[in-house]
């Protein structure tokens, strides 16, 4: 009798302790870092692994082999570390990420595109690193002080891993064609676009592409002719594009566009992706892009012969850089492993690999300096012009960088269509862009 009676309580208590497990359990799609994978240590004694979670939204790019060979080079290296590579489509991640922030269940590390950096570092959802990047060698410090180690209120909340700046893409053809040289000025530019378009025979020299959906093209189309003109687009977390420079930029742009009409018409609602087209069909001769163009326009027409060359100067040099960077969920419980994985992540040979193997561009200062860049003649551009120009990226110092690239191209769109002088679009762009950041004071 006893017995039975032991055997019902074991039974019931193997029942209790299912369903608290069952209950503990984290929901599906939500990241759970607190059940360490066992290895085996010396003498074949079991311990337990340190299991960092990286969610990236990298795979459907550039496929499996790169991630895996990441995660197999780095495990070579700790053995006693686990990199668990998580995947989302990136049209899910951001809502996600914050989703997950708020219910403290969160990856270790996470991909960042530009305008996420300020954002999560606002609201708290990615962790600084300055003491983590303290205390590395000074060699690891300058190697990786790249456009992305850029701070947010005196202090940095990403490492970055590929990066790139914008360059002037030119059709071979149709400048020999016309006994022209690549464009090196403002005015070289500009006279080149007109003796190359022909708007009555559907001839043009750029896409003209200012849409609002998605706001990404100002980034590359009008941001770097701001900064050639000698201006800024921000300092001490105010706006200050509404300067002479300004609205020098924006006049050479419209007088492009709608003087000397040598844009593809449609410039209120073309975007990145009707770019490229253009110039990898031939419809246009230049292009402003950035290193992961190159194999865009190698895959859609690998018969086109383009050239790429440093952007065009105004009053001084100047580009815009763009790319992506790891981040350290502030409520990540294995900090120190993700910080493992981060500077695995930032070593050259690292980046060099992922470079070769995604036609990605690296942000590490030393793999810039590797042969796979400096004899590829495309490639080298962007290196030089990030050692010559120290490109900035702007959406790292703008906490909600999609809402104030809509603002900015919303004032641009009523500039180009005469509702607005330069003055007065970028002065209204400018209250937009600050009434954000007093929101962050």
């Amino acid at each position: 009798m006893t017995f039975i009676k032991n055997q019902r309580r074991l039974i019931a208590m193997l029942a209790c302790t299912t369903f608290i497990l069952s209950a503990c359990s984290a929901p599906s799609g939500v990241v759970n870092n607190n059940n360490p994978a066992p290895s085996t240590g010396a003498a074949g004694v079991s311990k337990a692994k340190t299991k960092v979670t990286w969610l990236q939204y990298w795979k459907s790019e550039v496929g499996e082999k790169p991630l895996n060979d990441l995660k197999a080079g780095f495990e070579a290296k700790n053995p006693d570390i686990e990199l668990d590579i998580q995947d989302m489509p990136f049209s899910q991640m951001h809502d996600k990420l914050v989703t997950l922030h708020a219910a403290g269940n969160v990856p270790d590390l996470i991909l960042l595109t530009s305008p996420w950096v300020a954002e999560f570092a606002a609201s708290g959802i990615t962790e600084p690193l300055d003491t983590y990047y303290n205390a590395m060698p000074k060699e690891f410090q300058t190697s990786n002080e790249g456009p992305y180690w850029s701070p947010w209120k005196g202090k940095h909340y990403g490492m970055g891993f590929i990066t790139g700046n914008t360059a002037l893409f030119y059709n071979k053809k149709k400048l020999a064609e016309a006994n022209l040289t690549p464009p090196t000025t403002w005015d070289e530019y500009r006279s080149a676009s007109i003796k190359l378009a022909d708007a009555s025979k559907n001839k043009f020299a750029f896409t003209g592409n200012m849409a609002s959906e998605p706001p990404s093209t100002i980034n590359t189309e009008l941001w770097p002719f701001i900064l050639q003109a000698g201006g800024k687009l921000t300092e001490n977390n105010k706006a200050v594009f509404n300067s002479p420079e300004g609205v020098k930029a924006l006049e050479f742009y419209k007088g492009l566009i709608k003087t000397d009409k040598v844009a593809t018409p449609g410039e209120l609602s073309a975007g990145e992706k009707e770019k490229r087209s253009n110039f990898s069909a031939e419809n246009t001769a230049f292009m402003f892009d950035g290193p992961w163009g190159i194999a865009i326009q190698k895959t859609a027409n690998p018969n086109l012969d383009f050239g790429v060359v440093p952007m065009p100067k105004g009053a001084v040099g100047a580009t815009i850089a763009g790319g992506g960077a790891i981040g350290m969920m502030s409520k990540s419980k294995n900090k120190d492993a993700a910080w493992k994985v981060m500077t695995y992540m930032m070593e050259p040979s690292t980046q060099i690999a992922w470079a070769k193997a995604t036609n990605n561009f690296p942000h590490n200062k030393t793999a810039l300096k590797d042969d796979y860049i400096q004899k590829n003649p495309l490639l080298k551009v962007f290196a030089d012009q990030n050692e010559s120009l120290k490109p900035i990226n702007p959406d790292l110092q703008l906490p909600e960088s999609t809402v104030m690239r809509k603002i900015m191209i919303n004032e641009i769109q009523n500039y180009l269509t005469d509702k607005k002088t330069a003055q007065q679009a970028l002065d209204d762009a400018a209250t937009g862009w600050n009434a954000v950041f007093d929101k962050y004071k």
